[in-house]
C-alpha cells in the first residue's frame, strides 16, 4: 500500500540574498528585496505545511477505504495503521468509534475518549477533520488533528485519524526556511491561536495575548483579511509581516522580519 510520505517545498529555489542568514543591509533597495524573499518564503511556508498535512489527509483516506478498516475492528485495521504510522515518525495514528472511544497505534485501547473533543459531533456527522488543535491525550503532544469518518450502509461507523505533531513540523519548517536572525514564521488558526512557530514558547499561545497593543491590532487585521501586510511593535523592534491564508486548513501563515527603516 502507498502511503503519502513525501512534503518537500513545491517551491524554486529561494535566493538567500536577504531573508536567509545574510548581513542586514540598510538601504531601500535592500528592504525592498527584504520583502521580495518573504514572500517567496511565506510560499514556501504555505506549501511546505499544506503539502505536508494533504499528505497525511490523503493516506488517511486510503486506509480508511480498507476492507481492515471498514470492519470497525481494531484487531483487524492495526496492521495497517501500524505500517503507516512506522512510515512517518512525526503523528501517532488512531481508530476512533462512534461512542468516543479509541484506540492509538502506541497504547492500543485508551482508557479516555474523544467525545469531548470539540471537532468530534463534525466527525461523528460525516465531515472530515483537518487541522483541529489539540494537547494529544495519548502523547501530551501540541498535535493538529487530521480524521476521516467511515461510512457504512448509510451510518457512520467511526473515523481514522492522526494527530500530527506540531513541534516536529515547526523544527522541519524552520530547517527548510532558513531565516536569519531578525526574521520569524508563525501561523494561527481560526480562533488566534499559534499553530506553528519559530520559537517553541510561542506555540499554541494566541499572540493578542503577549502584552503589545500593536501586536494584537496585527494579529486581529490577519485573522480578519485572507492576506495582506502589517507591522507591530515587539522584542524592542518595528516588525513588518506579510500574511496568506491557506485553502486548506484557514490557517494564517506569516513571515516576520525587523523593519530596518523603523529599527
Amino acid at each position: 500500500m502507498m502511503f503519502v510520505t513525501g512534503y518537500g517545498l513545491a517551491q524554486a529555489p529561494i535566493s538567500p540574498s536577504s531573508i536567509a542568514k545574510s548581513p542586514v543591509a540598510s538601504s531601500s533597495v535592500a528592504q525592498s528585496q527584504h520583502e521580495a524573499d518573504a514572500q517567496s518564503l511565506l510560499s514556501a511556508f504555505v506549501s511546505y505545511t499544506d503539502l505536508r498535512m494533504k499528505g497525511v489527509q490523503q493516506s488517511l483516506e486510503t486506509l480508511a477505504s480498507t476492507t481492515e478498516a471498514r470492519s470497525a475492528k481494531w484487531e483487524n485495521m492495526k496492521p495497517l495503521l501500524s505500517s503507516y504510522q512506522r512510515s512517518d515518525a512525526g503523528l501517532i495514528v488512531w481508530f476512533v468509534r462512534p461512542d468516543g472511544t479509541y484506540s492509538t497505534v502506541d497504547k492500543g485501547p485508551m482508557d479516555v475518549t474523544l467525545s469531548d473533543r470539540d471537532y468530534f459531533p463534525a466527525l461523528m456527522s460525516g465531515q472530515k477533520i483537518m487541522g483541529a488543535l489539540v494537547i494529544s491525550k495519548s502523547t501530551g503532544q501540541r498535535s493538529a488533528v487530521i480524521a476521516i469518518p467511515m461510512e457504512k450502509n448509510g451510518k457512520i461507523i467511526g473515523a481514522i485519524g492522526a494527530s500530527l505533531f506540531l513541534d516536529k513540523l515547526s523544527e522541519q519548517v524552520d530547517s527548510a526556511l532558513a531565516l536569519r536572525p531578525d526574521a520569524a514564521f508563525f501561523s494561527l488558526a481560526p480562533n488566534g491561536r499559534s499553530t506553528l512557530h519559530k520559537q517553541t514558547d510561542r506555540r499554541f499561545v494566541d499572540p493578542r495575548e503577549l502584552g503589545s497593543e500593536t501586536l494584537k491590532k496585527a494579529a486581529n487585521e490577519m485573522l480578519s483579511n485572507p492576506e495582506g501586510e502589517t507591522t507591530y511593535e515587539f522584542d524592542n523592534a518595528t516588525k513588518k509581516a506579510i500574511y496568506r491564508t491557506s485553502p486548506l486548513t484557514q490557517w494564517k501563515f506569516v513571515i516576520t522580519f525587523t523593519d530596518a527603516h523603523r529599527k
